[in-house]
Parts: structure tokens; sequence; C-alpha cells
């Protein structure tokens, strides 16, 4: 079987904190980061294609790579930012 060749998109930081804050501070910390990746592909991505389609695609790929890397705080965070894309809108 052949390794994927990993391509690096930037980095994450988060608090070291992060499991320890409240519910509210890491939904607004999530949603600042959502908020982030969302312009930066506003900027990188026609407008055509989907940029919800290609950050979930970004979120899971970074999920993976992390835990290979045994970043669980950034799997947390990145999980976190999946859970909150994938609530049900209004």
């Amino acid at each position: 079987m052949l390794k994927e060749k990993k391509v690096k998109i930037g980095e994450l930081e988060i608090p070291a904190d992060y499991w320890s804050l409240n519910a509210n501070y890491k939904r607004e910390l999530c949603l600042t980061i959502i908020d982030a990746m969302l312009t930066i592909l506003d900027n990188q991505v026609a407008p055509e294609i989907s940029r919800t389609m290609i950050l979930d695609g970004l979120l899971e790929s970074s999920i993976q790579s992390n835990e290979e890397d045994e970043n669980y705080e950034i799997c947390q965070v990145l999980t976190d930012i999946k859970s909150i894309l994938d609530e049900p809108t209004d």
C-alpha cells in the first residue's frame, strides 16, 4: 500500500487548556476558526465550488493527520468544528 503524500496547509494554535474551557468559550473559538477558514477559502476557491464541501474534506483530513501525530487537542477542536458545521439550520 502506498503512503499518501501529505501537504501542510497551515497551522492551528489553540489554548493549551481547551478541554477545561466552558462550552460557550469553546463554541466562540470554533466559530472564529470557521470564519477564518471560510475567508481563506473565499480567496482561494472559485465561487461555484462549495466552500463547505471543501472545508469538510479539509477538516476530515486534518483530524486524521493530527491523530497520527498525536495532537489530540487539535483533533478535538476540529471535531467540535465539524459538529458545529453539521448542526441543522433553521
